[in-house]
């Protein structure tokens, strides 16, 4: 175990804490909308108050090669984002960044999760290791696998909940010090690509995985069920509707019908396509985010830089089957968060390689 500095301080390794009932079921109720025109920090996250088609100009311009994510925490008004090496802040609902520590490996292929409080958790779908942001403080433990990285992070009060890349559940007690195995995998040799844990029950997991399709467990593990009818397809993306976890979305490619959105209303036991790549652009692992106010709304991204393309937010309903997209200049957008107070506000973790 290891500890990032910050300043002359040195971190304090704490034990996740319970929040009052009202402050973890009802976050936005402590959150304001965001008071400024212009983000002040290094590009990687802005604002859009129009489903992307109005960024919020930053006072920095974003440097390649970055990946930004960015997550909205329980404390009111804070998030933390990622870029590059960089690790950083924002108090005031995403107005100011601040950096609160350079970590020593490139962050693009890491994720940031939102856990009790004041918390966030770095994490790599590659490798290890995790790091903990507290406050203003970043400490680093390592995760589970050995040199493996985690398909999904979940930080609950007193608990934390992982998925590993080959399906294995394991949780943790004490806050990443130590890991111990829960249930077993969905079934053997496994590349799970992509993983979501039920924010609201988390013994309700839904991994995709490469060429097996889905499944899914409501008992943390100890069974699984192979969903239907995708058990042959590459599940790259999911993502589960905070709002209903009975809703479960999955990015993937069909062999016979090729690129589609599937949608889950049983928590991910059936999946039906609902969205192919006539109407949008699909690819291997399109990032997905769910609603947390409304289950039949969900936002994907598309973005590259060949050809000076830019970057693609649709927004999407799948019950009338309404689809726009907003295009803006960045080559990706990575991450995205909602603000607790006002859903209709987005926070964009931007991707630049040129």
């Amino acid at each position: 175990m290891t500890s990032l500095r910050l300043g002359a301080g040195v971190v304090l390794l704490t034990s996740l804490l319970a929040l009052p009932a009202a402050a973890s079921s009802d976050p936005g109720w402590f959150w304001n909308p965001p008071q400024c025109d212009t983000v002040y920090g290094d590009g990687s996250v802005t604002i859009t108050r129009s489903d992307g088609a109005e960024l919020a100009p930053t006072k920095e311009k974003l440097r390649p090669v970055t990946y930004a994510k960015v997550a909205a925490l329980q404390e009111p008004n804070v998030l933390v984002a990622i870029g590059r090496q960089s690790i950083q802040r924002s108090s005031d609902a995403g107005c100011s960044w601040q950096q609160l520590d350079k970590s020593p490996d490139d962050l693009a292929t890491y994720d940031v999760a939102p856990g009790p409080a004041d918390t966030a958790y770095v994490y790599s779908v590659n490798d290890q290791p995790i790091h903990r942001v507290k406050g203003n403080l970043v400490s680093t433990v390592a995760g589970p696998i050995d040199g493996g990285g985690l398909s999904a992070f979940a930080a609950l009060p007193g608990r934390l909940r992982v998925v590993a890349g080959d399906g294995q559940l394991y949780d943790s007690t004490d806050d990443g010090m130590s890991w111990q195995r829960i249930g077993v995998p969905a079934a053997r040799e496994l590349f799970v690509y992509n993983a979501v844990i039920d924010p609201r029950d988390p013994g309700h997991v839904v991994i995709g995985t490469m060429s097996e399709g889905v499944y899914v467990t409501f008992d943390a593990g100890r069974t699984w069920r192979h969903s239907d009818p995708v058990t042959r397809v590459n599940a790259f993306s999911l993502a589960i509707s905070p709002a209903d976890p009975s809703i479960v979305w999955m990015q993937g490619y069909d062999p016979v019908t090729a690129r589609h959105i599937w949608l889950s209303k049983d928590g991910g036991m059936k999946f039906e396509p609902v969205l192919d790549g006539s109407r949008a652009t699909l690819y291997n692992g399109n990032e997905m985010w769910a609603s947390p106010v409304d289950p039949d709304l969900l936002y994907f991204s598309y973005g590259t830089s060949f050809a000076n393309y830019g970057a693609d937010l649709y927004r999407f309903r799948p019950s009338t089957g309404e689809l726009t997209k907003q295009h803006n200049d960045h080559d990706g957008i990575p991450s995205l968060a909602f603000n607790p107070a006002d859903p209709s506000i987005l926070y964009l973790g931007l991707a630049e390689e040129r």
